[in-house]
């Protein structure tokens, strides 16, 4: 994923050079020394200072504070103000207050993370400049801000960010001496351009990002959004890759869905991978029907695929059936199997409710409400065929129970076959 905002933030306050300064210290503290003060939202700033000196003493013996107090309580009390421009605490005469601990680490990492690399060093400096409102940033403003880390050949690093950036949409040039941001100052995709990278685990190229996107939706329709909580990758990086796929016509638009979100896959007659249609549903068919033949002895044919259009819909189908062939009975196995069953299973006796107001099987209901629609589309193709056999099974009891009279049985009987049909609606399927 990209970074968060509470960072975002974070790097537009502080400097660059916070990594060479007591303001990293401080920050180290607040997040390694603090761990009987996170059941609660403020602290000292005397003992903020205190666990410092101690955490300086112990880690850092050669690098010690300024000894005066005076000059301590002063670059404690910078360092507050900065923090408290972030929003993760709010600053007072003696505390600090309002502190959001989960913000405070993360920005703490993401200064580690820039610590270990040249290149997010210059990443950095140029987020901060053009945060400063700055669309022309001239060499020497970048070499001033990294003067303290004697980075070699700045000018080297920043073509470098060029070429990965540009590839993704970002319009910029730089001809060694400014670097010229075509964007407006507003256009808040330039962090992203800027910044994500400094993220380590969302440092994949622009090209690996598409391929894994085209691998998701080769078998099924996704929006961005769908796509940045699977990959756990920022949005804007995700939304830069779509643009870029569309334009290629890799993809294509197959639906729009509640409050106007637009659904992709990929598309089939320009295919990314660099087979045909007929031949991509060709090979999907003969995988699934072998499978249905070898292990269940049904025999089918392409023409009971007919009404299967998408050749997404088939590989996905495909997939599935690859998992069903999996050995099921190891441990691991066996603890997802019941796992699942446990957790789906309290789920859907949580969303249903069998109500009667009377004796009545007239009155007999089935209550359920929108939690059911958050299943997965198998666990509802589940309970919609166990509800199918249940009324089978109930018809078998009611033939041969004489006490029930045949209009009650008329009854109970067209409840039993409704309530299956309620499984196949909260799935998306009509029946």
């Amino acid at each position: 994923m990209g970074l968060s905002k509470a960072s975002l933030i974070g790097l537009k306050i502080f400097e660059p050079n916070s990594i060479q300064s007591n303001d990293l210290d401080f920050l180290e503290t607040l997040k390694f020394e603090t761990k009987e003060f996170r059941n609660q939202d403020y602290l000292e700033k005397g003992e903020l200072l205190h666990l410092t000196l101690k955490r300086i003493k112990s880690v850092k013996p050669k690098l010690p504070m300024p000894t005066k107090k005076s000059q301590q309580q002063k670059l404690l009390e910078d360092f507050c103000k900065k923090l408290d421009k972030t929003l993760m605490i709010k600053n007072d005469d003696s505390t600090i207050n309002e502190v959001k601990w989960e913000k405070l680490d993360d920005f703490c990492s993401t200064l580690r993370r820039i610590e270990r690399s040249d290149e997010r060093k210059v990443r950095w400096t140029l987020y901060f400049l053009w945060r400063m409102g700055k669309s022309k940033i001239t060499i020497s403003e970048i070499s001033e801000k990294l003067k303290d880390f004697k980075i070699k050949n700045i000018s080297k690093i920043i073509k470098k960010i060029l070429m990965d950036e540009i590839n993704s949409g970002f319009v910029a040039e730089f001809d060694d001496k400014i670097l010229k941001i075509n964007h407006e100052i507003d256009d808040k995709l330039v962090w992203h351009y800027l910044g994500d990278e400094i993220q380590e685990e969302s440092r994949r190229s622009p090209g690996d990002v598409e391929k894994e996107i085209l691998q998701l939706i080769d078998e099924g329709s996704y929006s961005a959004t769908e796509i940045s909580d699977i990959l756990k990758i920022d949005e804007a990086t995700i939304s830069r890759a779509f643009t870029k796929l569309r334009k290629n016509e890799k993809i294509i638009l197959s639906s729009f869905g509640d409050r106007g979100s637009r659904f992709y896959t990929t598309n089939c007659e320009n295919c990314p991978f660099g087979t045909t249609k007929a031949a991509c549903r060709k090979d999907a068919l003969a995988y699934i029907i072998d499978y249905f033949q070898n292990y269940f002895g049904v025999e089918l044919s392409s023409h009971d695929f007919e009404e299967i259009e998408e050749n997404q819909a088939l590989l996905k189908i495909k997939r599935i059936v690859s998992f069903a062939k999996k050995e099921k009975n190891t441990k691991l196995e066996r603890s997802i199997t019941l796992g699942l069953a446990d957790l789906f299973g309290t789920a859907v006796d949580k969303s249903l409710e069998i109500s009667s107001k009377s004796d009545s099987p007239e009155d007999v209901n089935l209550i359920t409400n929108d939690r059911l629609a958050k299943l997965p589309v198998l666990f509802h193709l589940g309970l919609f065929k166990g509800a199918q056999t249940s009324n089978d099974m109930m018809n078998e009891i009611m033939k041969v129970t004489k006490s029930i009279s045949r209009s009650d049985r008329v009854k109970i009987k067209n409840i039993v076959e409704s309530h299956p049909k309620k499984f196949l609606g909260y799935a998306g399927l009509k029946k």
